[in-house]
């Protein structure tokens, strides 16, 4: 977006990426809420105890890899998504991005939300609510640097990336566990 000239033009191609972003995400959740009443027999002291033991070895594995190899598709999204126009392409690419299937996964963080949403059997509203927080909040990298980017913001998030992808993963988990520890209690 940095290429399109003009902030008023770039802040509108944001929003059509950042309305794609959370579409993408309310169809992820809506997905994992329906996955999850496949697990609803299970009771529920194992799945959430399932939960907390993937959630241990996820940031551990986070934590310790210098590089995270989780499943996850290494394809970028193709440019092909911009051939019938920025404002379209960008929602496109906004759906793709937002549900977290076809991009790159930097961080555990997200394995962490999906198995939560998986193994938590909200009821769907609220799966679909944290499908569209995830793709929504996956937008706002983009707008930060819209709205801060200046020389050497680029350089700083090279130099910091592994350290940030490691803080969102522990964050993800504190606030998860929070979360169940206060709709399970």
């Amino acid at each position: 977006m940095a290429s399109v000239r003009g902030r008023a033009i770039q802040f509108r191609l944001w929003l059509a990426f950042a309305v794609g972003c959370t579409l993408g995400g309310a169809f992820t959740g809506t997905a994992l809420g329906v996955l999850s009443g496949l697990l609803s027999p299970l009771p529920q002291a194992w799945r959430l105890g399932g939960w907390v033991l993937a959630v241990v070895a996820l940031v551990v594995l986070d934590l310790w890899s210098p590089v995270l190899r989780l499943p996850q598709r290494r394809e970028l999204i193709p440019q092909t998504v911009f051939y019938r126009g920025l404002a379209r392409g960008g929602l496109r690419f906004g759906l793709e991005y937002g549900c977290g299937f076809r991009t790159l996964v930097p961080s555990a963080a997200s394995y962490i939300a999906a198995g939560f949403v998986l193994l938590a059997v909200l009821p769907l509203g609220w799966a679909v609510l944290l499908g569209g927080a995830f793709g929504a909040a996956r937008s706002l990298a983009v707008l930060q640097y819209l709205a801060l980017g200046r020389p050497g913001w680029q350089e700083f998030l090279s130099r910091h990336t592994r350290l940030l992808e490691r803080a969102g993963s522990v964050v993800t988990a504190a606030l998860l566990a929070a979360a169940l520890s206060r709709w399970a209690g």
